[in-house]
């Protein structure tokens, strides 16, 4: 497995792991006819925009990619950094592909947030193996009619505690 930065050739590949995952892993969370219509062709635009600016890792096995991960400085004015998306196909879950594709997102940064469903224990799990913590914030987002609540994960490293 080789995690790199993702470059333009791969927004295909990005968009349809992008879709497969969210199929996959939301499927009885989203509403069905939200991910019934999700467009690897509308994905792959947003990710042909969005890898030029840099902050997408790509993970690829056998030439394939099977996950990707989008980070940046934080959206949010109390943290730093942002891991902004982490997918990866479900082929791939239980293998270190997701863990290593948020090392190199996440990198050396001292805090970094991640915004994720209430109501996802696979994720939960998941960034809480991988050091974050719910921080006590949450919100609202209505995705196809459904209102899904988000929790804020965040890691801080040894260092800042």
């Amino acid at each position: 497995m080789t995690v790199r930065l993702a470059v333009v050739s791969d927004a295909a590949a990005v968009a349809a792991v992008h879709v497969r995952t969210w199929q996959a892993a939301y499927r009885g969370l989203v509403p069905d006819s939200v991910l019934d219509n999700l467009s690897v062709e509308e994905r792959t635009s947003m990710w042909e925009r969005s890898i030029p600016h840099g902050g997408v890792w790509v993970g690829v096995v056998d030439d394939a990619v099977v996950g990707f991960a989008a980070a940046g400085p934080s959206r949010e004015p109390d943290a730093d950094h942002q891991l902004y998306a982490i997918y990866v196909l479900p082929s791939a879950w239980g293998t270190p592909v997701g863990f290593e594709l948020a090392e190199a997102a996440v990198g050396e940064s001292p805090d970094v947030i991640v915004w994720v469903f209430d109501e996802n224990p696979r994720a939960r799990r998941f960034y809480e193996r991988f050091g974050f913590r719910a921080d006590g914030l949450s919100k609202t987002e209505t995705i196809g009619g459904a209102t899904l609540n988000e929790i804020r994960y965040r890691r801080v490293t040894t260092a800042e505690r």
